[in-house]
């Protein structure tokens, strides 16, 4: 599963600003902190690999040493580390940007959702980032524009690998229409 477009979203914002002292990121020296599964990581004091920096899939104890399984994000490559510095990005941040995550695959499906509202003429109905679900599902969903109302619409689509571009513009249609009604009644 290729993840090019993560890796560079991901490569994009930690690299474009100074992380200074530390800044967004907690240092997990001699286990001061505790590492999660799902934390996005950077390794220190480990010799240079494609796991630079990684997604922390599983986290067992050995022989009284901690054994992280990680996922690298340079090409989803799955490897155990042990006896390392472990750096973890800000949470907060991390879920705030759900597209770090996703396959090209998923943003393929996010470009043709962009591409079916544009051809909609998308102007005050806009579409949402997707959410993709575990079980290969996908919640679609709109905004208005500058906030100006907080009218949502959200539809899940049972497998997002076979949602076509006509499904979308059809639901992103009828929801234009259900806003319009709204509108028109108050």
């Amino acid at each position: 599963m290729e993840k090019t477009r993560a890796k560079i979203s991901i490569l994009s914002e930690l690299l474009s600003f100074p992380t200074i002292r530390e800044k967004d990121w907690t240092a997990n020296f001699m286990g001061k902190h505790d590492v999660l599964k799902g934390d996005l990581i950077s390794l220190n004091s480990a010799p240079d690999s494609k796991w630079y920096v990684s997604w922390v899939h599983e986290i067992k104890t050995k022989n009284g040493f901690k054994n992280y399984l990680l996922e690298s994000i340079e090409d989803g490559s799955m490897c155990w580390w042990t006896n390392i510095g472990i750096n973890v990005y800000s949470r907060k941040k991390v879920s705030e940007r759900p597209t770090w995550r996703w396959s090209d695959k998923q943003f393929t499906l996010y470009d043709r959702w962009l591409k079916v509202c544009k051809r909609n003429d998308a102007y005050i109905v806009l579409p949402k980032v997707p959410i993709f679900n575990k079980d290969n599902s996908v919640t679609l969903d709109v905004r208005i524009r500058f906030g100006w109302s907080e009218f949502q619409n959200p539809e899940n689509f049972l497998n997002w690998k076979k949602l076509t571009m006509k499904e979308m513009s059809a639901y992103y249609l009828s929801s234009v229409e259900k806003h319009n009604s709204i509108e028109k009644n108050k």
